[in-house]
């Protein structure tokens, strides 16, 4: 990146009258070209340059925040290229991502189809049922609240929520 003005295929002249003159290289030959178009080919330029000089650079880890991030050690935790060979990151021995799911992910894969077989279960109850256990199990009512509200005797309601939970026992062992 040192010589990029060397390098370039686009230069500005200054001219005695203070103007300037704006030339670009095609095949080897300098055609003389308008600011617009110069700026424009010039910005294309710098931004391939630059573009270029990042993807062979060094790159460090960095954390949600952009600061970059130390090992134990103290030392930033660099990235390989962007550009780089499969066998230059086996040669520098880089731990590569397992394709099989973690312990973690196996548990909360498991928990959602669980919450989803359990959402599955509930819709199959008829409307008030399923009033019923929301109130109680997902809003946190009592018992005695939900009687209230409903105009009922508290045990009526425990016996309809023993009676709900069976039924969505069976559901569940039926798969839904």
């Amino acid at each position: 990146m040192k010589n990029w003005k060397k390098d370039r295929n686009f230069r500005k002249y200054k001219n005695d009258d203070g103007s300037y003159t704006y030339v670009i290289s095609v095949d080897g030959e300098n055609v003389e070209v308008s600011a617009e178009i110069y700026a424009a080919y010039a910005e294309g330029g710098y931004k391939m340059e630059n573009m270029e000089f990042a993807i062979k650079c060094d790159r460090y880890l960095q954390d949600a925040n952009g600061k970059a991030v130390k090992d134990e050690y103290g030392n930033y935790i660099m990235l390989p290229e962007r550009e780089v060979s499969l066998e230059k990151l086996v040669e520098e021995d880089w731990d590569f991502p397992s394709s099989t799911l973690s312990p973690e992910d196996t548990l909360i894969a498991a928990e959602y189809s669980e919450v989803g077989e359990l959402r599955r279960c509930l819709s199959l109850l008829v409307e008030d049922e399923q009033a019923l256990i929301k109130s109680l199990f997902f809003e946190g009512m009592t018992e005695s609240v939900y009687a209230a509200v409903i105009g009922i005797k508290q045990q009526n309601v425990n016996k309809r929520k023993k009676r709900i939970i069976k039924n969505l026992k069976s559901f569940w062992g039926e798969g839904c």
